[in-house]
């Protein structure tokens, strides 16, 4: 296993060089990632200064780590260094389960690197500046853990296991979910393994200690989570909708949401003959109580998306390494079925082929979305210092470091605006998810109480505005 150390940490290296100064990509891409990077400079002055950094809104171990590694290099290059660093670590971790859990015929690591690395979702999530992967780690070295101290009772192990899991929870409150039946199932181990018991008071005292920045740092709002739309919303029923109106606006999907939260089974942003090789797995007669508790925890977590009123394929990632490593003998099984080691060479070639075409796919639009960030920011850098009413794209120029007053046409409904105010807005592209709701109610109340004057127009639709007084009709037959 210490080649593939070697070669993971090289691959790092090259992978962060080739997509930051060679693509020229950031890893900011969406609102919540320049959220992460806001938090995450706070939190660095937090921890030099002692001013407060703030609410914030996700669990903090995310941006704390970004925090910390920032006193080396710069913010946003340490949050995209942690997330590389994190798909090389789960890779590693990944292929380490496989050979925890099988006899391996098959070389795991190009399994891994193919359907895991590659997965043009993984992948995608493993270069830009998110939680999920970060807390996807954490969930592999659990497991990892978990089933070490199982086989040989090594209290080290346990104490990891227990790090591990809150470290997870606290990057993804909903990593919960994924390690609640290995929680359970530890549980039991201990209380049977009786001379385990002794170590609990350490063991809680490990979790106090690892939840403290929870509520030392998020002095408000610290249950504030617990309300979330995915709790107070869940249920049953959604598993047989596709459309859903909620705050993040309406939402209409091409697959219910029981087909969606099991998607990563046979979606190509994620593995596209997992369908295949599902049935096949379950020929294969791999069964233990390691790899059942497995998949009671990737079914727990699916069943748990299927209920929430909101699609999103980035949240399947948490349970794919799981599927991942739990789908490894039925691949196995299908390459030993071939004899010749050319036809072998072949299909491993054109699958390999086939998923960096995918991940080209899947990079497509988020690198366009960044490059679009960055023009749009350097064409309105003369206009600073004004206010701007925008949506969508003013976090993003927030995070660029645009100086505005800025005005964000979700967040309320505005009953008046600044006149000689800009506003940032794309006139099409918002109307079908966010009618009747508060950005498309304060852009017709724009149209219907002033006069817009098109200041420039920009990239991709997007236009600039100046906010004016309506000229009355007397005014207009007069001119």
């Amino acid at each position: 296993m210490n080649k593939y150390k070697s070669i993971l940490l090289l691959t790092t290296i090259i992978l962060f060089i080739i997509i930051r100064y060679i693509l020229d990509f950031n890893g900011l891409y969406g609102q919540d990632a320049y959220e992460y990077l806001r938090y995450t400079k706070a939190l660095h002055v937090y921890f030099k200064t002692g001013i407060q950094p703030g609410d914030f809104f996700w669990p903090l171990y995310y941006p704390i780590a970004g925090a910390f590694l920032s006193f080396l290099i710069e913010s946003e290059i340490a949050l995209q260094i942690i997330t590389i660093a994190c798909l090389s670590i789960s890779t590693y971790y990944v292929i380490k389960l496989i050979h925890l859990l099988y006899p391996t015929k098959f070389n795991p690591f190009i399994y891994v690197l193919i359907f895991f690395t590659l997965s043009p979702m993984v992948f995608r999530l493993g270069i830009i500046t998110m939680s999920d992967m970060l807390s996807t780690t954490c969930i592999l070295l659990s497991f990892y853990n978990a089933i070490t101290y199982y086989r040989n009772k090594t209290i080290k192990h346990l104490f990891f296991l227990v790090g591990f899991s809150v470290s997870a929870i606290m990057t993804r409150y909903v990593a919960f979910v994924v390690l609640l039946p290995l929680g359970l199932y530890t549980l039991h181990s201990i209380v049977k393994e009786k001379k385990a018991l002794k170590y609990i008071p350490l063991l809680l005292i490990l979790m106090l200690f690892l939840l403290l920045p929870h509520f030392i740092i998020r002095t408000e709002n610290t249950t504030q989570f617990l309300k979330h739309d995915w709790l107070t919303q869940w249920s049953f029923l959604n598993f047989f909708k596709s459309s859903f109106t909620t705050a993040d606006g309406i939402s209409k999907n091409s697959l219910l949401n029981i087909l969606y939260a099991f998607s990563s089974l046979f979606h190509p942003r994620y593995i596209f003959i997992g369908i295949i090789l599902f049935p096949i797995y379950l020929k294969t007669k791999t069964f233990t109580s390691e790899t059942i508790l497995i998949i009671i925890s990737i079914l727990l977590y699916n069943f748990f998306l299927a209920g929430i009123p909101f699609q999103n394929s980035r949240f399947l990632l948490l349970s794919f390494p799981l599927l991942i490593v739990i789908l490894y003998p039925a691949f196995s099984h299908l390459i030993d079925k071939i004899e010749s080691h050319k036809k072998k060479f072949y299909i491993i070639l054109i699958l390999f082929l086939i998923q960096i075409v995918l991940c080209m796919l899947s990079l497509k639009p988020i690198f366009e979305r960044n490059r679009l960030e960055k023009d749009i920011a350097l064409q309105l850098k003369e206009y600073q210092k004004n206010t701007l009413y925008s949506f969508d794209i003013d976090i993003a120029l927030e995070g660029q470091g645009l100086n505005f007053k800025y005005k964000n046409l979700w967040l309320k409904k505005y009953t008046s605006f600044k006149t000689n105010a800009l506003v940032l807005f794309h006139p099409s592209r918002f109307k079908p998810q966010w009618e009747g709701q508060n950005p498309i109610l304060n852009w017709n109340k724009l149209n219907q109480d002033y006069d817009l004057r098109i200041i420039k127009k920009l990239p991709d639709g997007w236009i600039l505005y100046k906010i004016q007084e309506k000229k009355s009709q007397y005014d207009l037959d007069k001119g």
